[in-house]
């Protein structure tokens, strides 16, 4: 009854295996690369770019550099389509169109898309270039390929024809044809196809079996024949001649013509006795006819050839069944299980194997087992609405269409894997190294241009694209990490500048800047480090030795900041900015003696220089000497009435005195009046009142003060004092657990200083 069945079955089968030789390699129209220009485009625009921008132009130097973007970047897409890279080429050539949206670039984006089987992607932007340019040939072509892809033959006629028209080639005329055809005009392919011999310039077999394909793919099976016919008269042992006949013959002729199509098989295994497939349906016919040992025969050989396929399994099992081999059989249904591994695209193929094992194991006694095998064959046969018929077709066609290699097939090319030989890996990959450092240098000077312009952000956002393309294109990470800088993203500044240092030890300035980067993003370590090789030398101006020295005091390395603004100081006393710096050092080392005296060189140089007066009234407060700090803070005054803190250390230095509490509280209130949420000057008032017994007002400052700067402690605690003489012993309980709380949790003694 298998027999019966399959003999049936094998008149429907997809010719899907095309051959070599002259096949065309897009046989579905697919898309078509455009040709060289003669004069390159990108070489003209590289030309005028550098003119422009070297004569001043920075307008059309922009115009023009962002033109080669649009150029250099489709060529990258176009370079990752060939490679198979779909998902890269279509960003690569999105990007390509914000540069330069014209028919080419419109046209490879489509390409792209098509590739991905997106072809509602692919016809907008197909029609998209049409539109852009009328004229431009690969677009119609591309655009009438995306219509034969959408099986709209109507919409590709025209298309085609034109394309034809204009730059015929056998890939253009193979898709024309095969359009001729699925739209019921046989005669006009027919003589297409004529014109195509003619125009090779003589008969070539390889050509009729291409025309083979085309009738076969278009149901015209007995023109099919004829084409394959006259390729074996032209040349008998033509490889996969006489496979191509067979298989036809099997799809189209009948079980009456099973015969022949083994004859073929027969014959091309003479030429070709390693090739699967026509083992394998050499082993199909044998068993269709009831050649059961001939059969395992050459299904063995196909599966020795190729064990991976499972269908070979099936059909080997199921001839050995027939000639009694029922270990054999259970062995190679059990592997023809293990291939299909639950696949759904492979469940018309699971249902038989299940079947025929299931039936193998209920004959061998093992009827659970069987039946179990049984039930899981109907569970797949009712996911399924295909009768038995259609099912050994479907499996005999996928066998086909797991073909490793299938030149010429308009269907799944775009799915297979791409495979390029490596001496055209080679030519892609120079070709890739080629358009970066285009790209590179178009977005550089998009970046200089943008810089030159005043456009910071668009500067920094170009040299971030050139450094995608190429990391190490020259003066890139230079231009980078200087924009980066002075746009004070030092963040973003280290990574150019570190690697561009890392190549130019010797350039003072990015060393400069990328141990200040370090230093503004909190890395003491790393600017010491970078710092290191110029400390001594008269390029570290005092602005920069002022941070090399913090960095210093950060790692705990003091004696090194004493000696680095120690230089500062001896070689900048008639420097009053430098020697300013120094000063500021020595107050953070803790030496207000040092810092005083230089401060008071510096307040000599420039007697009206701001903040001067100022630090060094601090620095006397911390030397106990608030007789000279009152000086230095109503000298800064002087100079700057408007200074509320100075004002408050002013007060200061009558506090730590405990003379003249009425000019005190003046001065603080002058304070407040210049800042209002000055919550230390707040403080000190509230303590006054406090002390001369003005609750209220004591209790108004301090609340203040703390609503002002709720963080410090010593606020509450006084507020504490306050609340408790009002006898608010509530509040006052309140205030004081705050200040305990604050306390524990900062571990030091804040002071209003």
């Amino acid at each position: 009854m298998t027999t019966r069945i399959l003999l049936f079955v094998l008149f429907l089968f997809s010719f899907s295996v095309y051959p070599q030789g002259n096949a065309p390699k897009k046989s579905n129209a697919e898309s078509k690369p455009k040709s060289v220009q003669i004069n390159d485009e990108l070489a003209s625009h590289l030309s005028a770019a550098e003119t422009y921008q070297i004569s001043g132009d920075l307008d059309n130097a922009a115009v023009e550099n962002r033109t080669i973007l649009g150029i250099a970047l489709q060529r990258m897409g176009d370079v990752a389509v060939e490679e198979g890279r779909y998902d890269d080429a279509v960003n690569l050539l999105v990007d390509a169109i914000s540069y330069l949206d014209n028919a080419a670039n419109r046209t490879s984006l489509a390409i792209a898309y098509q590739r991905m089987y997106k072809f509602d992607q692919a016809l907008a932007e197909a029609q998209n270039a049409v539109t852009i340019d009328p004229k431009y040939t690969s677009a119609h072509y591309v655009l009438g390929n995306v219509y034969f892809s959408k099986g709209d033959y109507k919409s590709a006629l025209p298309e085609l024809e034109n394309v034809f028209r204009t730059a015929p080639d056998f890939d253009i005329a193979q898709a024309l044809g095969l359009t001729y055809l699925f739209l019921r005009q046989p005669e006009r392919a027919k003589l297409l196809f004529e014109e195509i011999q003619i125009s090779a310039g003589k008969e070539s077999p390889d050509l009729h079996l291409v025309f083979a394909q085309s009738y076969q793919k278009a149901n015209y099976p007995a023109e099919a024949e004829r084409e394959i016919r006259r390729a074996l008269e032209m040349d008998p042992k033509h490889p996969k001649a006489q496979f191509y006949l067979g298989y036809l013959i099997l799809q189209e002729g009948g079980s009456e013509r099973l015969a022949e199509a083994g004859a073929a098989f027969d014959e091309e295994l003479k030429i070709t006795p390693d090739d699967f497939f026509c083992n394998f349906f050499a082993g199909v016919v044998a068993s269709s006819e009831n050649q059961h040992e001939k059969a395992i025969k050459y299904l063995q050989k196909a599966i020795k050839i190729n064990p991976n396929q499972g269908g070979a399994y099936l059909f080997l099992g199921q001839s050995q069944i027939e000639t009694n081999d029922l270990v054999g059989a259970e062995k190679s249904l059990r592997q023809a299980v293990v291939l299909e591994g639950g696949k759904p695209e492979k469940e018309y193929q699971s249902r038989r194997t299940h079947f025929l094992l299931g039936r193998l194991l209920v004959k061998t006694g093992r009827k659970d087992e069987g039946e179990k095998e049984l039930k899981l064959s109907s569970e797949l046969q009712d996911k399924s609405i295909q009768n038995a018929r259609d099912e050994i077709n479907q499996i005999l066609g996928k066998v086909v269409g797991d073909a490793p290699t299938n030149p010429g097939n308009g269907e799944n090319t775009a799915a297979a894997k791409v495979v390029l030989t490596p001496e055209r890996s080679a030519e892609l990959r120079k070709t890739r190294e080629y358009l970066s450092n285009i790209l590179a240098q178009a977005y550089d000077n998009l970046g200089v241009i943008a810089v030159q312009k005043g456009r910071t952000a668009d500067a920094l956002d170009n040299f971030a694209f050139a450094s995608k393309w190429k990391k190490d294109f020259p003066g890139l990470d230079r231009n980078w990490g200087i924009v980066s800088f002075r746009a004070g993203q030092f963040d973003k500044a280290i990574g150019p500048l570190s690697r561009h240092l890392k190549s130019a030890p010797n350039d003072v300035l990015i060393r400069k800047m990328l141990g200040l980067s370090y230093y503004f993003t909190k890395d003491a370590a790393n600017a010491v480090l970078t710092l290191k090789p110029i400390e001594q030398s008269p390029d570290l101006d005092p602005e920069l030795a002022y941070f090399y020295g913090i960095s210093l005091i950060q790692l705990k390395r003091n004696p090194e900041a004493v000696l680095v603004y120690g230089r500062v100081a001896e070689n900048s006393q008639k420097n009053a900015e430098a020697l300013l710096y120094a000063a500021q050092g020595f107050m953070m080392l803790g030496d207000y003696a040092r810092a005083a005296k230089e401060l008071r060189v510096v307040a000599s140089l420039d007697p009206s220089k701001a903040k001067v007066n100022f630090y060094l009234g601090q620095s006397l407060i911390r030397l106990n000497r608030y007789d000279e700090a009152e000086k230095a803070f109503t000298r800064e005054l002087e100079l700057n009435p408007t200074d509320a803190e100075s004002k408050y250390l002013l007060a200061m230095t009558l506090i730590e005195r405990k003379i003249e509490p009425e000019k005190t509280i003046t001065i603080l209130q002058e304070a407040i009046s210049l800042k209002y949420d000055y919550a230390d000057a707040r403080y000190q008032l509230g303590k006054i009142f406090l002390e001369k017994g003005e609750i209220n007002r004591s209790i108004e400052q301090l609340e203040l003060a703390a609503s002002s700067d709720a963080e410090k402690d010593y606020i509450h605690y006084q507020l504490s004092i306050a609340y408790r003489k009002a006898s608010r012993k509530a509040d006052a309980e309140r205030e004081l657990a705050r200040y305990q709380e604050l306390k524990a949790a900062n571990r030091k003694a804040d002071s209003p200083m």
